[in-house]
């Protein structure tokens, strides 16, 4: 097993204690103040996270200063307009009804379907926290004071993922807390931190990217690798030393 994790490196989706309206004004109003390289490495961590487990996604967008304090919003695939700082537009990976689903068929089509269901929910959780973890880690600051600076959203999702797998206390945890560790092992690889850094810069030029541009840069710091969609399924779980030496399954030297 690994060994315990520092407190700054922990991700649980906290579903009591909410901060006080004051402190949260007080925290929106920082990402305002000159941190827009920090949102770009939030959106960054999310986007590394899709493309390395095999997810598409269709854009990521980080708005300028000017544009948040003007009020702008950024508009979704699907049109709605988000009231948000950054986003990663792109499907569910886990979707609706986000927990285990019944199959017509035998009891082994049943457990493939929950095996692969199971594995989207552990992508979706590890994409959850990555974001938080990639700017927390660029910032050199705890993980819950960029939480409380923006991370609502990514522990909502994160949250309802949980319940809606009906996963309650010890189980919670350790589903929240593998969830980080896997998310601090891509992202502190050396492909890994080569990518989000590559992705951040080119938001804070240009303010939006591609799915396709994303993963330009993506296997670029992979080394012109990237695996299929659904390539992780036949080897799953990784384990924190593949993802610490940029492992990507379907190419030399997998294990």
């Amino acid at each position: 097993m690994p060994g315990p994790m520092p407190p700054d490196e922990l991700f649980e989706p906290k579903l009591g204690a909410a901060p006080s309206p004051r402190r949260r004004r007080d925290c929106k109003s920082i990402r305002t103040r000159g941190r827009r390289r920090l949102a770009c490495h939030h959106e960054a961590g999310h986007a590394l996270a899709r493309w390395a487990f095999g997810h598409r996604l269709d854009s990521v967008t980080v708005l300028s200063v000017d544009e948040l304090l003007a009020g702008v919003r950024i508009e979704d695939g699907a049109g709605r307009q988000l009231l948000c700082e950054g986003h990663v537009d792109a499907y569910d990976i886990c979707g609706w009804p986000y927990g285990p689903m019944r199959v017509a068929g035998d009891a082994r089509a049943q457990e493939w379907c929950d095996r692969l269901r199971g594995i989207a929910r552990d992508i979706a959780l590890i994409e959850c926290v990555a974001g938080i973890l990639a700017e927390a880690r660029f910032r050199k600051v705890a993980v819950a004071t960029c939480t409380l600076a923006g991370g609502d959203a990514d522990m909502g999702h994160a949250s309802m993922l949980l319940d809606a797998w009906n996963l309650r206390g010890v189980e919670r945890r350790a589903a929240s807390v593998l969830a980080a560790r896997r998310a601090t092992a891509l992202i502190r690889s050396r492909p890994g931190e080569a990518a989000i850094g590559a992705i951040a810069e080119a938001l804070l030029e240009r303010g939006r990217l591609t799915g396709t541009e994303t993963a330009v840069l993506c296997r670029r710091a992979y080394g012109g690798r990237q695996c299929a969609f659904g390539a992780w399924n036949a080897c799953w779980p990784p384990t924190l030393e593949q993802l610490r030496r940029g492992f990507l399954p379907g190419f030399e030297g997998a294990d």
